[in-house]
Order: C-alpha cells, then sequence, then structure tokens
C-alpha cells in the first residue's frame, strides 16, 4: 500500500498517471474518520461535486417505489440489492449519475465495499481513485461522540470498537486495503487540508509534471 498523505509528506500514487475527463475520487474509511469532511472540503475548496449513496441513489429508489425514506428502510434496501446481486449494485447507479454528468471532478464519501471499488475502476479507469483515510480509534471515537448522531452519542468506547466487527464495518478494511492514496487524519483540520491540496495536485497533474 501507499504511504499515508501527511500535511508536508510526499505524497505517492501507486498507478500510471493520465489526464481522464472524468475525476472521480472515493474515500473509503472507518467511522469517525474524516471521509464526509473531506470531501466537503474538495467541494468547497477545489470544485467538486460530492455525491453520497444515501441521498443520491437509495432515497430516490425509495421515494420512486413511494416507501417511507427512513434509517431502517434504506439499510433494508440497500442489503436486499446486494444479496439480489452483488456488492457493487449501488455504484453501477451512482457511475450512472456520474456518467450522465459529462466531463468534470467528483468525490463519494463512504465506499465500504471491494466491490464499488471495482465498478468505479472499470467504468472510469484511471480517471478513478481510491483513497483511504487512517485516523487513530481514539480519536476516532472522540469525534463520533462529539457529532452524536445516528444514536450513538452515548457509546463507550468498547461499544464504539464492538460495531467495528460487524460485517459491513469489516468489510471497510478490506477495501483500504486497495487504496491508491492513504490520508493520516490523526493531525489538525488544516493538515487534513493541506493533505487533500496536495492529493487533488498529483491526481490531476500530468504525467510530465
Amino acid at each position: 500500500m501507499p504511504a499515508p498523505l501527511r500535511g508536508g509528506a510526499p505524497c505517492m500514487n501507486v498507478k500510471e498517471a493520465e489526464m481522464p475527463v472524468v475525476t472521480v475520487i472515493g474515500f473509503t474509511g472507518r467511522r469517525g474518520c474524516g471521509k464526509d469532511t473531506a470531501a466537503a472540503y474538495l467541494e468547497e475548496r477545489h470544485g467538486f461535486r460530492m455525491l453520497d449513496f444515501t441521498r443520491d441513489v437509495l432515497a430516490p429508489e425509495l421515494v420512486r417505489d413511494r416507501v417511507p425514506v427512513t434509517r431502517e428502510n434504506l439499510i433494508r434496501l440497500a442489503m436486499d440489492g446486494r444479496k439480489k446481486a452483488n456488492d457493487g449494485i449501488w455504484a453501477e447507479k451512482l457511475a450512472d449519475i456520474i456518467g450522465r454528468g459529462g466531463p468534470g471532478s467528483f468525490v463519494i464519501s463512504g465506499i465500504r465495499f471491494r466491490d464499488e471499488a471495482r465498478v468505479f475502476r472499470e467504468r472510469f479507469g484511471p480517471g478513478f481513485s481510491l483513497v483511504a483515510i487512517l485516523c487513530p480509534d481514539q480519536q476516532r471515537y472522540e469525534r463520533v461522540i462529539r457529532r452524536g448522531t445516528k444514536g450513538e452519542g452515548s457509546l463507550s468506547f468498547a461499544e464504539f470498537m464492538a460495531v467495528e466487527e460487524r460485517p459491513t464495518e469489516m468489510a471497510i478494511g478490506m477495501a483500504m486495503e486497495d487504496a491508491d492514496f492513504l490520508i493520516d487524519n490523526g493531525g489538525t483540520r488544516g493538515e487534513l487540508q493541506s493533505a487533500l491540496d496536495r492529493l487533488v495536485k498529483v491526481i490531476k497533474a500530468t504525467p510530465d509534471k
């Protein structure tokens, strides 16, 4: 795997560089590592269009079927789709949205399965980069507690770590093994932003730069 990107550390790419028409960055990483923060920064600072599996794929499916958009229904739909097809089914639909968007830069927060990354690689070739965000467990836990969403505001550290053993969470670790880039998010927000700036520069660089 490539070495992590830190605020001032060199960036390492593990694949051949080409100048794609569509640039797609997919973030993967465990809960509280900073995926959404990173994606929002790319949208605000670098003009990427941020896409989300829930907002852009799953919720519209429920609305189309006249099913209430609740957390339970979203989870059921996601799991049913994967059981009937494969772990990449929702990535296929998100890739279709990107394909209809024409040339541009897109960022996806929350790639959980290897098959999802495989779909994007097959559709966008060198235009797709999988980026794993690393963060120490204790720091992730503190962020999740502060965030307090999804009923996680009162979790003990042991309960937080127990969730990591669920199949859907363990799949994230396998997806991270396939990353083209790693970003170390164990420091400050400024250091994360610096690493993201350099990531974009490397990904969008022409081969002779």
